[in-house]
């Protein structure tokens, strides 16, 4: 039967989750509870009962500390029962379970354990900052602090050969024990003993939610894949953390992911979309418009004694060139697979590195190009294609070119500027190589493309011509004449390039490709 007492505003703010948990139901079942449309059986009305009571009573203490928000979620994870979160009883008293750890090294198994007992915390909203309780990790911390296995959890980590480097002192408490870090990334910190698991627990909650599926299960693998990267970098080895970026403007129609040589790509669920955009006229539009890639990215830390810079390996020197490239790369092969539908331009939007050890959220919001009102649609006919243009770009020298990649970009971003326009126009040089025969890209446009060239010459002439008058002062044109012009130039740029790769492949990066392309004209180039 329904629960006759009314639910207040504010424990329905704190969400759906903690209730289908503490409840065990549905999440949908949970929506309709709160509601006041779901039937409970009597176990469940008294357990809807008490976690209203308990509610209120933090928050009547909050209110008379003055300090709301704080004062409640710091209260909120001491709410213990023989050693056992109030929440996790609640949901063993209505037939639901908890994750069985089946760890097999001691810290593995101590911090499992832990994870399972303190999962539902994650799943309290905290009004509209929804990061701002479980991003509190002093609360984390102290809540690990009231179970009765933190002593053997914190003995665990000091005896763990991984992190032996990581500990420079050794105190008589876990806020005593620390030891400073700096990572790859180019940020120093201070690890202790106190802070580390909440911050394998935060960073792993963020893991799972990024991923998409939730559940207590999903949560305790999730923190023992943490565990096993932060026992890596502990160990002086680089590891490979993951990495997600997000792009816009492509649909992803026939399928919920797909492994590729980039990583694996995912469509936005609605989970994926409230946690990673948290803008709701955002996210109700990229159920359909949307997707985010899952790679890694090559990760060090140096505790103790620091290393400077350019002592890191190569491969941790090189990840923040190899992230860029795969981006440009995606970029690239959707214009080339959807030529005839740019724009709109699909293009990276966030991008959010997952490390074991930070306690900020690393998420960066992309300067990308505008949304477009009709993403293009990545279906099952066009995977052959996606798969033949990203082994054509992996497989051709494209250093040459690499200015071109990402002043496309550039200029798809701020279409209706003067700087937009001029980074289309260098991305179109750069493309030929240029350099002082720009007066020529014309003619090797002619060549290049062919057939019904016509109009992409008048074009490149036309964009020379705009060239001089730029650097000259004299450009006159509006913001709508600018936009024209650049997304031409946009369009040209990304059909010479469909033509070089498939005809001249082995020019992409030649200093001479203008001139070769031009007298390539009635002859042929082995490619």
């Amino acid at each position: 039967m329904p629960l006759k007492e009314p639910i207040p505003n504010f424990v329905k703010a704190m969400g759906h989750r903690v209730v289908s948990y503490i409840l065990n139901v549905s999440e949908a079942d949970a929506r309709l509870v709160l509601q006041h449309q779901a039937r409970l059986n009597a176990k469940q009305k008294d357990t809807l009962s008490s976690y209203i009571q308990l509610c209120r009573q933090m928050r009547a203490v909050a209110v008379s500390q003055g300090d709301i928000e704080q004062s409640f979620f710091h209260r909120l994870p001491h709410v213990l029962q023989n050693g056992q979160h109030m929440f996790s009883v609640w949901r063993r008293q209505n037939g639901g379970t908890t994750p069985v750890v089946n760890a097999t090294d001691p810290l593995a198994r101590s911090l499992a354990n832990v994870a399972a007992e303190l999962y539902p915390l994650f799943l309290v909203k905290a009004g509209a900052r929804p990061h701002l309780f479980y991003r509190a990790s002093g609360h984390l911390s102290a809540a690990i602090m009231h179970l009765p296995g933190h002593k053997t959890l914190y003995r665990h980590f000091i005896e763990d050969h991984s992190f032996e480097r990581v500990f420079e002192t050794i105190g008589n408490e876990p806020s005593e024990t620390f030891g400073h870090y700096a990572d790859s990334k180019g940020k120093r910190g201070v690890i202790t003993l106190s802070s580390l698991p909440a911050a394998l627990l935060i960073n792993s909650y963020d893991l799972m939610r990024v991923r998409g599926p939730i559940s207590a299960d999903i949560f305790v693998e999730t923190v023992l894949e943490m565990l096993e990267i932060a026992r890596s970098v502990a160990d002086g080895e680089v590891a490979q953390i993951p990495l997600f970026v997000g792009f816009r403007n492509a649909s992803l129609i026939d399928f919920d992911a797909l492994d590729t040589k980039w990583g694996t790509i995912r469509r936005y669920t609605p989970a994926i979309a409230e946690y990673v955009l948290q803008l709701p006229s955002q996210m109700a539009k990229r159920k359909d418009s949307g997707f985010m890639l899952e790679s890694g990215f090559a990760y060090a830390i140096n505790a103790g004694d620091l290393l400077d810079d350019d002592e890191w390996p190569d491969d941790v020197m090189d990840a923040e060139n190899d992230k860029v490239a795969t981006e440009l790369n995606i970029t690239l092969c959707m214009a080339m697979c959807f030529l005839e539908q740019t724009p709109p331009f699909v293009a990276p939007e966030w991008a959010w590195h997952i490390d074991p050890f930070s306690l900020e959220g690393a998420k960066q919001v992309v300067d990308t190009v505008k949304e477009a009102e009709e993403p293009v649609s990545v279906t099952n006919s066009v995977l052959d294609d996606l798969e033949n243009w990203s082994l054509l770009l992996e497989d051709t020298d494209s250093t040459g070119i690499r200015l071109a990649f990402g002043r496309l970009f550039s200029a798809a971003r701020q279409p209706e500027r003067l700087d937009g326009l001029l980074d289309a126009i260098l991305a179109l040089r750069n493309i030929f190589g240029a350099g002082s025969q720009a007066e020529n890209v014309a003619q090797a446009v002619s060549v290049l493309i062919k057939g019904d060239a016509q109009e992409a010459v008048e074009v490149a002439q036309m964009l020379t011509r705009d060239w001089n008058l730029i650097l000259s002062g004299e450009a006159w044109w509006d913001a709508e004449e600018i936009r024209e012009k650049t997304n031409d130039c946009i369009s040209l740029c990304l059909t010479c390039l469909h033509h070089l790769y498939l005809k001249y492949p082995t020019l992409v990066s030649e200093p001479d490709r203008l001139a070769q392309i031009i007298a390539s004209e009635g002859k042929s180039i082995a490619c």
